[in-house]
């Protein structure tokens, strides 16, 4: 039971990481962007992509916040607590991968 709650947290944390609203996030953005310049889109169908990506990025945050208040629901506060304590840690290595690409890209870029 634990691996599978687990689990299923690692998988909507990173569904809404990818392309959740808020933050400094720019995944739709910046796939937006890439598609832009891949299929030649005007700029109403830049425009058009960006509302997609900004709903589905909505209708994903409100399926994380749900998902979480239901596993929140079956655990005890010390698990929650935990669990926090983990989702922590995780967003701490996804900063530090996410700064060691950085680094690595403008070493590329030189």
């Amino acid at each position: 039971m634990k691996k599978v709650i687990v689990i299923l947290l690692a998988v909507f944390a990173t569904s809404a990481f990818a392309f959740g609203p808020g933050g400094d996030h720019k995944g739709g953005e910046r796939m937006v962007e890439h598609m832009t310049q891949k299929l030649d889109l005007t700029e109403e169908q830049s425009e058009q992509m960006k509302a997609i990506f900004a709903e589905q990025g909505e209708k994903m945050k409100a399926l994380h916040d749900e998902t979480q208040g239901k596993i929140n629901a079956i655990l005890t506060p010390e698990q929650q607590k935990k669990m926090a304590e983990m989702k922590e840690k995780r967003k701490e290595r996804w900063e530090e991968r996410k700064e060691k690409r950085k680094e690595k890209m403008k070493g590329e870029d030189e």
